[in-house]
């Protein structure tokens, strides 16, 4: 795969139901939807969904080393991702996102921005 071939989304170019506030942009509350760029199929996630990212990628390596590559740092020390392939056009796709611990059980979540690759199937 190419770096030419995986494209930089803003979180509001591809995300519904996400909230701004004084402190904060693009946060998930308790569920947004994504819609992929590459075929429109939606899906649905949750804020636990985030949470249990915790940095894992299921990318090959070369896949993942592509995508770090590309993946802008953010101001945040609890910057996040999840990574995964779209279920109807196998899209390569990294969610990428800012984790706020506003007490030791719970965090708030906003999301920067996708980055996604080429689709492999037709919907």
């Amino acid at each position: 795969m190419r770096n030419a071939a995986i494209d930089h989304f803003d979180a509001r170019a591809v995300f519904r139901g996400l909230l701004d506030g004084v402190d904060y942009r693009n946060r998930v509350a308790g569920t947004c939807i994504y819609r992929c760029p590459r075929c429109e199929h939606r899906i649905r996630f949750r804020w636990r969904s985030f949470y249990r990212a915790n940095g894992r990628s299921i990318f090959q390596r070369q896949l993942r080393r592509i995508f770090d590559d590309l993946t802008p740092s953010l101001p945040s020390d609890e910057q996040g991702f999840l990574d995964f392939y779209c279920p109807a056009c196998a899209a390569p796709t990294r969610i990428i996102f800012s984790a706020q611990d506003y007490s030791k059980i719970a965090y708030h979540f906003d999301i920067y921005a996708a980055l996604v690759g080429e689709a492999k199937r037709a919907k």
